[in-house]
């Protein structure tokens, strides 16, 4: 790939988004790769990461590795926007308190702010080693490369759940950034997280829709995850939608969308002992929709998979999680990748919480102990099997309703869509 117009592919500094042989900026020894270790085929923000890094944009560490979750500084982002544009300097830095001559990233805070891209504080300090939050990047891309909202601010920001946390300074920027379709919100689009501190994948995003907007990268590929976090993206148009799902994969399920669900036709805990393993279904308890509000998955669509013992590192403490393996949707069955989270055990139940719920035959021995009650035969909905019974405990696993919603893990496609 070679579209971006004015990048040196000789350029004297790679961007690192952190440190590498100095803080902020990767002088590589050796051939720098678009591939990372820890950045696999399914994390979010991989295409935007990889495509900057094979144009140069950025690099990642010596031992191969990106580390995408890792918080950006001031300074580093500095360093970052300096090698992505070529934006005119249109103002002289002033002489930062905190910023001697000799400090690393000294040249590129001067030039960020000469291109209008950062600004310094009140008390004429920049604060190069504060982290910074995803508010102040936006803003930051925003003034310098001179975006202005088009019509209401408001109705723009009304995209975001969480707009009442944007700062007022940041209002009209974050506006324009969105509707350039600068803002990637990962795992949920529409909530924005102004005041989080920006990672180097956060940052790879914004910066990789930046150049999509100047014409200088290609947008993303139709049907990849990436493309479901961006808000307003629509591909090949150039328009947003305010719904950052791909109108070209209408069918996609992408990865970290969230199954709600429950026992079939029932809201009843599901109790077992620590180190069992339990095969049972489960159904879907809100349909998921596409950007065009057609159903995906139905409610009622039935989820197969295991309760499994969850080993916590460093704890005495046992858990369990539910695993999904199949999910069925109008008949046609799909191999999916979803997890719920870890469900500690507890020694502390009650036989009002047991009504109606199903147990193994394990955790009906530990729960007389527990609860003092030898009779549970009668509160209890049903016995269910489970394998590898432990050899004495004195806790359950307690599974509510509401400790069963399911993250996906990985994309996947349903065949059809599902009539409304």
């Amino acid at each position: 790939m070679s579209t971006v117009s004015n990048l040196s592919a000789k350029t004297t500094a790679l961007v690192a988004l952190g440190s590498v042989a100095i803080a902020g900026l990767a002088l590589p020894a050796t051939a720098q790769t678009a591939e990372f270790d820890d950045v696999g085929t399914n994390y979010w923000a991989r295409p935007f990461i990889e495509n900057l890094a094979e144009e140069e944009i950025i690099a990642g560490f010596p031992d191969g590795t990106f580390r995408p979750d890792q918080p950006v500084t001031r300074a580093q982002f500095a360093a970052i926007v300096r090698n992505a544009f070529q934006q005119p300097l249109d103002r002289t830095a002033p002489r930062f308190s905190d910023v001697p001559s000799n400090y690393w990233a000294s040249a590129a805070i001067d030039d960020a702010y000469g291109q209008g891209f950062l600004s310094g504080y009140p008390n004429g300090a920049f604060q190069p080693e504060t982290q910074i939050p995803r508010v102040q990047v936006l803003v930051a891309l925003a003034n310098g490369l001179d975006y202005s909202t088009s019509g209401s601010v408001n109705e723009v920001l009304g995209t975001y759940r969480d707009a009442s946390q944007i700062p007022d300074y940041g209002r009209g920027p974050v506006a324009a950034a969105t509707q350039n379709e600068l803002v990637v919100n990962y795992p949920n689009v529409d909530v924005l997280g102004p005041q989080r501190t920006a990672t180097r994948a956060d940052v790879a995003a914004f910066i990789y829709q930046a150049l999509v907007a100047q014409g200088r990268m290609p947008a993303l590929q139709s049907g990849l995850s990436a493309s479901n976090y961006i808000v307003g993206y629509t591909p090949g148009t150039g328009t947003g939608t305010g719904n950052g799902t791909s109108t070209s994969s209408p069918r996609l399920v992408p990865n970290g969308t969230q199954l709600d669900v429950r026992y079939p036709n029932a809201d009843v805990d599901i109790v077992v002992a620590p180190g069992q393993a339990v095969a049972t279904n489960l159904q879907t308890t809100q349909a998921i929709l596409n950007g065009q509000g057609q159903v995906l998955i139905p409610v009622g669509s039935t989820v197969q998979g295991r309760i499994v013992p969850v080993e916590i590192r460093g704890s005495s403490v046992t858990a369990a999680k539910f695993v999904a393996d199949t999910l069925t949707v109008n008949g046609r069955t799909y191999n999916i990748n979803a997890e719920s989270s870890a469900i500690a055990a507890t020694d502390s139940v009650n036989s009002g919480t047991l009504q109606g719920a199903l147990i193994t035959g394990a955790a009906e021995s530990i729960l007389a102990s527990i609860t003092g009650n030898s009779g549970l035969g009668s509160v209890v909905g049903a016995i269910i099997n489970g394998e590898n019974q432990p050899t004495s405990t004195n806790a359950v696993v307690v599974i509510r309703p509401s400790d069963l919603d399911l993250t996906l893990r990985s994309d996947f496609t349903v065949d059809a869509i599902a009539n409304n």
